[in-house]
């Protein structure tokens, strides 16, 4: 190689910017990088995580038929085309545990008020007939 390998200054000199064969090393390189940057990333997913994809997948004791909104559907087909479900059935089980478990102080709201509700209703049964069963 001479001093001017790759000169700005001298863009016709082989090897300057002009050059086609820098750039096809350097896509390569490039899509090697992005590919190595793929599986580290998912070489690297939590423990955690990989517990909750298990437990989604094997504690399903009912069945529901839902339909989602396209946006939805992507979704869960992106988890299925990226190999962490096998199913849709699978990601969507993993989804809705994720969003209950999201939202658990609304659930304990809402348990809090049917304790209550059911509660009233006891007392409202005794004031009518004492003896009626609860």
């Amino acid at each position: 190689m001479n001093e001017y390998h790759n000169d700005p200054n001298r863009p016709n000199d082989p090897g300057g910017p002009l050059t086609q064969e820098p750039r096809q090393n350097r896509a390569g390189e490039t899509i090697d990088e992005i590919t190595s940057t793929l599986r580290d990333l998912f070489n690297r997913v939590p423990d955690t995580f990989s517990k909750a994809v298990e437990r989604a997948i094997n504690v399903r004791d009912t069945t529901v038929l839902i339909r989602l909104s396209d946006e939805s559907a992507d979704k869960v087909d992106t988890l299925v085309s990226a190999g962490v479900f096998r199913s849709r059935a699978e990601a969507a089980a993993f989804l809705i545990e994720e969003g209950i478990k999201g939202q658990a102080s609304l659930f304990q709201r809402i348990q809090d008020k049917l304790t209550e509700i059911e509660k009233l209703r006891s007392e409202l049964r005794h004031s009518i007939s004492p003896d009626m069963p609860e």
